[in-house]
């Protein structure tokens, strides 16, 4: 509750907070909302790599929006790799394989739905890497750690424990755990590499909700990781890490299986892609500034 007891700070800091934290949240939020269509467009290849979007006119229309949204969300699509302007070509798809890094992983995973086999095709991949990052720090860690390295690794495992029925605070906890194994490995590339994913509960909550839907069978996994890394049998410990998390992934797998591709109807190509189409064709010309 407000403290009536302190005097009201002066209205013109009042107003000025109001607009600062109140306006923007809406014309944000329509951002967004157009940023994730197009991206979903994007992702799902309906709107192809080298094909030239419809004009801001045409786009704008078929979104609803005006011309303004929409120049801040192509924006937010072009700083994620997805789109380059050329001049006098107009907005044009890019190849996101080929410009996107790898903190565009979560971000495509959420531009897709569950019923989407690409989605399921991207999280196989972000599952692997996160694989291969466990297993050779695992391995390094079993051939560079200290005793100090796994005091600081048990104390994560413990805290791991305490989150089972929390799913963001156990990946929290996991990423921990596993930026202390990087350290122990002594690889700076290996704790950026980590990066990609230590971002993920707080950009990408409800993923993350999903990819740690058992938390309380995971658990046991650490302590034997501990042990492994104890070993200092860099192989040993790789291989064992290997084993024990594909047996993870793919049990995750089963529970959330891919759907079978479904073609879609010649009807569904009408919309954005359609007009992207003529667009390509030169049928619409760019809209002028």
């Amino acid at each position: 509750m407000p403290d009536d007891s302190q005097p009201p700070p002066p209205f013109g800091t009042d107003a000025a907070q109001a607009l600062a934290t109140i306006a923007p949240v809406a014309r944000q939020s329509v951002v967004d909302a157009v940023a994730d269509r197009l991206r979903g467009e994007i992702l799902a290849g309906r709107l192809r790599p080298g094909s030239r979007l419809p004009s801001e006119r045409e786009l704008s229309l078929a979104l609803g929006v005006n011309r303004l949204t929409l120049r801040a969300s192509l924006a937010r699509l072009e700083a994620l790799g997805l789109i380059t302007t050329r001049h006098g070509a107009g907005t044009v798809v890019a190849s996101w394989r080929e410009r996107a890094g790898l903190e565009m992983l979560g971000t495509l995973v959420r531009g897709l739905k569950l019923a989407d086999p690409a989605w399921h095709e991207i999280v196989r991949g972000a599952l692997e890497l996160r694989r291969i990052l466990a297993i050779e720090a695992v391995g390094l860690a079993a051939e560079r750690h200290t005793e100090e390295d796994l005091l600081g690794i048990s104390k994560c495992a413990q805290v791991l424990n305490e989150h089972v029925d929390d799913p963001i605070a156990f990946a929290r906890a996991d990423l921990a755990f596993m930026r202390a194994v990087c350290k122990a490995a002594r690889n700076v590339g290996l704790e950026l590499f980590l990066n990609t994913f230590a971002r993920w509960p707080d950009e990408h909550p409800q993923l993350v909700c999903l990819l740690y839907d058992d938390c309380a069978r995971a658990a046991p996994l650490y302590p034997t990781i501990m042990e492994i890394i104890r070993s200092r049998d860099g192989e040993s410990a790789r291989s064992l890490a290997r084993a024990a998390l594909i047996e993870k992934d793919a049990a995750w797998s089963q529970r959330h299986p891919a759907p079978a591709p479904v073609r879609a109807p010649e009807s569904s190509g009408a919309g954005l892609a359609s007009a992207s189409a003529r667009a390509a064709g030169g049928g619409d010309e760019a809209d002028a500034v």
